[in-house]
């Protein structure tokens, strides 16, 4: 296995553990037995145990940033943005592969040492700040329900983010449709309804 393969496949391994037992809880012979490498090998990669979770969490913002910031840029409006976001979370957190090492983002964040823990949250909020700014020029435009932006976005994220406590993968819908069913009961929350040809003749 290719050297960032193996450390990929490490950081998904240490995340699902840290799930099952807690951060605290885990030790270093338990993720490496869990990763299937041996515990010089875990140290190769990683100086510690806080290090090990704040790799998780870098990954994780790293792979959330990839996918929403491609389908930012595919967007030309400021809906298309949002929803563009939404479902790219909503997929990630969905997936068998990247929920667990997502979830920890959350969870866990408190356990970073200091300086790590606010280059993580420095990372959310301006992820935050994305939605929020889409937000804020939809209620500009008119098209955003009575609703403040900060509140609406904090709304959101607590939608996309709880797939990961109920979504079981390979149940009846698969992670792609309920991904689609989320951000459509997403976006319904917050667009303002389009008004209904016949009533506005009416």
């Amino acid at each position: 296995m290719p050297r960032e393969d193996r450390r990929i496949h490490i950081l998904r391994s240490a995340a699902h553990i840290f799930l099952e037992r807690g951060f605290d809880a885990t030790s270093m012979n338990e993720v490496a037995e869990r990763a299937g490498v041996t515990k010089p090998g875990l140290y190769y990669h990683f100086d510690g145990k806080r290090e090990l979770l704040f790799a998780i969490m870098s990954y994780a913002m790293d792979v959330l940033e990839r996918d929403t910031g491609a389908a930012v840029a595919a967007a030309a409006t400021a809906e298309g943005r949002l929803r563009g976001i939404l479902h790219a979370h909503a997929r990630l957190m969905a997936g068998e592969l990247e929920s667990p090492v997502s979830i920890l983002v959350i969870d866990e964040i408190e356990a970073l040492e200091p300086r790590r823990r606010e280059e993580i949250t420095a990372r959310k909020r301006a992820y935050f700040d994305s939605i929020r700014g889409s937000l804020e020029e939809l209620a500009a435009a008119g098209e955003l329900r009575p609703v403040d932006p900060t509140t609406a976005t904090f709304s959101l994220l607590g939608m996309v983010m709880w797939l990961v406590k109920w979504y079981e993968p390979g149940g009846r819908l698969g992670s792609e449709e309920v991904a689609a069913q989320v951000t459509e009961l997403a976006m319904g929350a917050v667009l303002r309804p389009v008004a209904d040809p016949v009533e506005s003749l009416a």
